[in-house]
């Protein structure tokens, strides 16, 4: 891969951006930069162009090695570096995604004015795609995008010019980006992301590319980049004194998280098969234990044991695999917690009775309607109920969280921690003695 364009000395954008969304999808990224720019979270602070000369030789350096499949360019700065650039690309017969930058996202001119008319003479006659925003649709086509119908308008404008497709990014309008195709409009809608944003633009133009250059057709590879860029937005970096960068690497830390969660479980449910005593501690019937990734939002970033465990005889059996996406008891449970503190990420299930081991040990307990109370509200710690007024103080993990139930549903009782395999290693420190010789008065739990 190529991308040819603008050093962000923040990290966040250009060619930086480039380079890491081209490796997270497992692809080798080579790099003509065009300009150095001084830049951070708050803006642009100036821009160093290199000369057509210092361009060129990039170029030619990489293509006497490489054999590029597919470039992007981004920041191209002036007139003569377009031209430098167009006549490469054009000599060599690479295919190109054209992102005309012509402002950076954290605020600041990237592309001179006599730069633009360059742009449509030379290199969007060469371009198999056209990513523009609506300003930089706008400044291609003459066209002020507001809408759909606009942005259709607009993109018809940008392949009168040669472009052999054009995907109108909607980010400042509802999040729908217009994708045309042989004057066919096909409108790719979707839902606004939190999260910072420093990069979003450079990192789906570079997505894109990836993805047509594995093989995509032009629609699959605008709907895998838009996923990737949501993703790379999800996990965005909270860093600098202004607008963060998104994060390339957010996908491949989630799956890593998931295998992390599914080694643990499978540490905890081996030690529970291997003691009958641990498991007479748990809810009959109950899931088993439950552990979420960091920064779970939904069930589907937690995982369980599908059938959970039974005893048969005295030995203690898993039924199913591992899952993600059960909706359990204790994954209600998990991510309530975790808005209150992200290192409650697993649970398991106990029969009630053991409340009173619980406090033995010094166990903060915690109501379950408290915990859907101070989860409504984003509450910063988690803290037993004596201290849950204060205001300050650290999270307290492990915690015992008590759910007096309703009608048709039994109380029960949840032990929260920071992973499933220490809550079995915690339930080892719970005795079957202690657990089940409690006095029979119901006043004392």
């Amino acid at each position: 891969m190529l991308t040819i364009g603008g050093s962000d000395s923040g990290g966040g954008a250009g060619i930086q951006a480039d380079i890491k969304t081209f490796s997270v999808l497992g692809l080798h990224g080579t790099s003509a930069i065009t300009a150095i720019t001084a830049q951070n979270t708050l803006g642009v602070q100036n821009v160093y162009a290199l000369s057509p000369e210092e361009v060129r030789a990039q170029l030619e350096s990489i293509t006497e090695d490489f054999s590029i499949a597919w470039a992007k360019t981004g920041m191209l700065h002036s007139a003569q570096i377009v031209d430098t650039v167009a006549d490469h690309l054009q000599a060599n017969d690479i295919p190109l995604v054209l992102d005309p930058v012509i402002e950076a996202e954290a605020g600041g001119r990237l592309l001179r004015p006599d730069a633009v008319s360059a742009l449509k003479e030379r290199l969007i006659p060469l371009a198999g795609v056209v990513t523009p925003n609506i300003f930089e649709a706008e400044a291609l086509s003459g066209i002020r995008v507001r809408d759909m119908d606009s942005a259709a308008h607009a993109a018809r404008g940008i392949m009168s010019l040669g472009a052999q497709a054009v995907i109108v990014k909607g980010g400042h309008l509802d999040c729908t980006d217009l994708l045309m195709v042989r004057n066919k409009s096909t409108l790719l809608p979707s839902e606004r992301i939190p999260g910072e944003n420093h990069g979003i633009g450079c990192t789906f133009s570079a997505a894109l590319t990836s993805f047509l250059a594995l093989g995509c057709s032009i629609e699959n590879a605008a709907l895998n980049a838009k996923e990737f860029a949501k993703s790379a937005l999800r996990g965005s970096l909270r860093v600098g004194k202004g607008v963060g960068p998104v994060n390339q690497s957010a996908a491949l830390r989630v799956e890593a998280s998931r295998y992390r969660v599914l080694c643990d479980l499978e540490v905890a449910v081996d030690l529970l098969e291997n003691s009958h005593e641990l498991f007479d501690l748990m809810l009959k019937g109950g899931a088993g234990p439950a552990m979420a990734i960091p920064g779970a939002r939904c069930p589907e970033d937690v995982a369980a044991l599908e059938g959970g465990l039974t005893k048969i005889e005295e030995r203690v059996c898993r039924f199913g695999g591992f899952r993600f996406g059960g909706r359990s008891d204790s994954a209600s449970v998990i991510l309530a917690a975790m808005k209150i503190d992200p290192l409650a990420k697993a649970a398991i299930d106990l029969e009630p009775k053991a409340l009173l081991s619980c406090r033995e040990l010094g166990l903060p307990i915690i109501d379950r309607a408290r915990l859907d109370e101070l989860a409504a509200i984003g509450q910063c710690h988690l803290k037993g109920e004596e201290e849950l007024s204060e205001g300050e103080g650290s999270a307290l993990l492990p915690a015992a969280i008590w759910d007096e139930g309703v009608l048709g549903k039994e109380p029960r009782l949840y032990l929260l921690g920071a992973s499933a395999s220490l809550l079995v290693e915690l339930l080892a420190s719970l005795p079957a003695s202690r657990a089940w010789g409690i006095l029979e008065d119901d006043s004392k739990i």
